[in-house]
């Protein structure tokens, strides 16, 4: 291909060579003409033909210089062509059959690394690929068989440059002897695209590697999409969450809770909340959703979800709360415990000295009759300071959990006659009737000192805050579920309902003094609540203001009543929805009625109980039953005890669940407990709740 300055020369050289040949041709026809013949023509026929020769000469010059003008025209485009084709971006190549280069342009030739005039007549194939040579090949077949239009993507391997992704297209000519390729550079977009194929890899990666749940759900609010982690969280197989929503997890209120996020996140707003979820696998679990709406042209097309399973931070921090209502509580029984000790206590201290000290200084001034009614007030001071301490201490050992408690069977009303005469005396001298409607044969099943402690508080209480001349009647009934009511009712001056609401608190103070000025701790009605519970019973009161209060409490009337009791007062709604396995449960006690309360107690969570009454049976119960899955050892058995029965039990089995029963709650027998072998502990007389929250703990499914 010719450059536009050769161009240019040939064309000046052309037009000059053809105008003087011409001439020269014209000139020898003409003497030949000349010299062979005289002029046939006149004169004025001579003229005139030469006019016509001039004439027709300048028609020849005007049709010469239009065809140099359009001579120059085509060049001009020829020209342009040749531009166009040397300097375009992409690369023409012209190919035979067997793929040998007949023409390039200057963009091609720099694609392949070499000169141009160095690449005519070399195989194209020589520049491809080892492994894109195959595709190329193919590619020029089928251009050359089908006669339509084909394309393929190669790579370059060309001397010292880089590989380029390149994509040829290319149609066979008309002549059917040739294939003309264009060449596009496509390396930047391969590498784009390897660029987003890595970005989405990674991405796939770290979505699938990532701790939390994240999931895509469309507007139908179902899942299209869930990395494994929330595949876990939700406890389905890989790939089995997709077309289900979060409500085929939900129950109750937690419904209410999506629905109403949906709202939110329809708005455009992002939304974070907690919810309680039943994964498939049945365990409850407790996550945070963190719900980011996506739109397309501003319509709503589904949500971005990142689900955290935060069971374990709730547990802990329902734990801290505990904790927490622990402390407050034992704030207030030390608060409790140090008003009693500074104000209650003092106060009949103070009299009981003053008055002694009257005596011992100036006793011979008294008379006989002043005298015995110092003796009698200081009777009544001591009455009462002994009262309040035998209160006291009996509070701190039920707080320290060392008060025994054996339930039995007896009639309720010859115990109710032997512990009256102490608040007869008081109701005596206030002229308060003091009556009963309690059949003569009815039968409790109680401890009876914790039980002759309540009736008496009570009666002591009401007699307290009855004016004189008032009624006090102590009543019982038996009542279903094999328990027993008891009542006991006054004419007494009442209470106010803010009054009976905080009756039972700690941390308010409710005592004050008596009709008669009586003291008050308020600590005997603390002690009646935790007496009558201990028996699985309840305590409450009725009052109004003026005209008197009820207070009642509920007691087994047997055995049957006790256990009953005790398990039903204790079933909370997650011990209902909670799944526990059946058990095979080893008890290991010395107690005949305690056996018998736990046996009642696990009774619905196990298959089979076996029953040992000393340490080395049951070392050889848990030898000859390697099944046994739950061991409850009591740690003061007879002979060899509880501690060194775990010990010799963890000789030859690690995997049974051992929980200490302790009649202390001493940091002490704890730590023996644990360091024994000992799963857990739990502190005697058993609560039934307390026990059902470490069979959660260790069985739950």
């Amino acid at each position: 291909i010719l450059t536009y300055n050769d161009k240019q020369f040939m064309k000046n050289t052309h037009n000059k060579s053809e105008a003087e040949i011409l001439r020269q041709k014209a000139e020898e026809l003409l003497k030949k003409k000349s010299a062979g013949t005289a002029s046939p023509f006149s004169e004025v026929e001579s003229i005139r033909l030469i006019h016509e020769l001039q004439v027709h000469q300048i028609e020849l010059e005007i049709q010469n210089e239009e065809l140099l003008q359009a001579q120059n025209v085509a060049e001009t485009a020829n020209d342009k062509y040749v531009r166009l084709y040397d300097f375009a971006p992409s690369g023409y190549f012209t190919l035979s059959k067997k793929g040998g280069i007949i023409e390039l342009n200057l963009s091609g030739a720099k694609m392949l690394g070499k000169d141009r005039q160095h690449l005519k007549s070399s195989l194209f194939g020589f520049f491809v690929s080892e492994e894109t040579k195959p595709i190329f090949s193919l590619f020029l077949e089928k251009a050359f068989q089908s006669s339509a239009k084909e394309s393929c993507e190669i790579v370059t391997d060309s001397e010292g440059g880089l590989p380029l992704h390149v994509l040829l297209t290319g149609v066979v000519s008309n002549n059917k002897e040739h294939c003309l390729v264009t060449a596009v550079d496509i390396t930047e977009r391969k590498q784009a695209e390897e660029t987003v194929r890595e970005s989405k890899e990674n991405y796939r990666t770290l979505i699938e590697n990532m701790g939390e749940g994240v999931g895509f759900l469309n507007i139908e609010e179902t899942f299209v999409f869930a990395n494994p982690a929330a595949e876990k969280i939700f406890g389905v197989d890989k790939g089995k969450l997709t077309g289900l929503g979060l409500n085929d997890f939900l129950h109750g209120k937690n419904i209410g809770i999506v629905n109403n996020e949906i709202r939110i996140r329809k708005q455009g707003k992002n939304s974070t909340y907690e919810i309680e979820i039943i994964s498939k696998d049945g365990s409850k679990k407790d996550i945070m959703v963190t719900a980011t709406p996506s739109f397309r042209d501003e319509k709503f097309i589904g949500t971005f979800g990142i689900f955290r399973d935060i069971t374990d931070r709730k547990q802990a921090e329902e734990k801290i709360k505990h904790k927490n209502e622990q402390l407050i509580q034992a704030n207030a029984e030390k608060d409790k415990f140090f008003s009693i000790i500074s104000h209650d206590l003092r106060g009949p201290f103070n009299g009981f000295l003053g008055l002694s000290k009257l005596l011992a200084e100036d006793l011979q001034r008294f008379t006989p009759e002043d005298i015995k009614k110092i003796a009698g007030s200081m009777r009544d001071s001591a009455t009462n300071m002994f009262s309040l301490l035998e209160n006291l201490l009996e509070w701190s050992r039920l707080q320290r959990g060392i008060t025994s408690f054996k339930p039995e069977s007896f009639l309720l009303m010859p115990m109710i006659d032997d512990i009256m005469h102490t608040v007869m005396d008081s109701a005596n001298k206030k002229e308060i009737e003091i009556s009963y409607e309690i059949q003569a044969d009815l039968e409790v099943f109680a401890d009876e000192y914790m039980l002759a402690s309540t009736i008496r508080n009570l009666a002591s209480n009401a007699v307290k805050f009855t004016l004189k001349g008032g009624k006090v009647t102590i009543a019982a009934k038996s009542v279903p579920g094999h328990s027993v009511e008891i009542s006991i009712r006054d004419t007494g001056i009442g209470m106010n309902h803010e009054m009976v609401h905080d009756l039972f608190r700690l941390d308010v103070q409710t005592n004050r003094r008596g009709t008669e000025n009586e003291p008050s701790s308020g600590l005997g009605l603390l002690l009646c609540k935790d007496f009558v519970e201990k028996h699985g019973g309840k305590l409450w009161v009725e009052s109004e203001e003026g005209k008197g209060s009820v207070f009642y409490f509920t007691i087994p009337s047997n055995a049957e009543g006790l256990m009953k009791t005790v398990i039903s007062n204790s079933v909370s709604e997650e011990d209902k929805e909670v799944q526990i396995k059946r058990m095979k449960i080893l008890i290991a006690e010395d107690d005949e009625i305690s056996d018998s309360l736990i046996s009642a107690m696990v009774d619905k969570y196990s298959y089979e109980v076996l029953h040992v009454n000393t340490g080395v049976d049951a070392i050889h119960a848990c030898r000859n039953n390697p099944d046994i899955d739950l061991v409850l050892m009591d740690i003061n058995l007879g002979g060899m005890n509880g501690y060194e029965a775990t010990r010799q039990i963890r000789q030859f089995n690690n995997d049974v669940v051992i929980i200490a029963q302790t009649a202390f709650s001493l940091k002490f027998d704890r730590v023996m407990a644990i360091e024994a072998g000992c799963n857990d502990y739990i502190n005697k007389p058993i609560s039934n709740s307390e026990l059902q929250g470490l069979i959660r703990k260790y069985f739950t499914e």
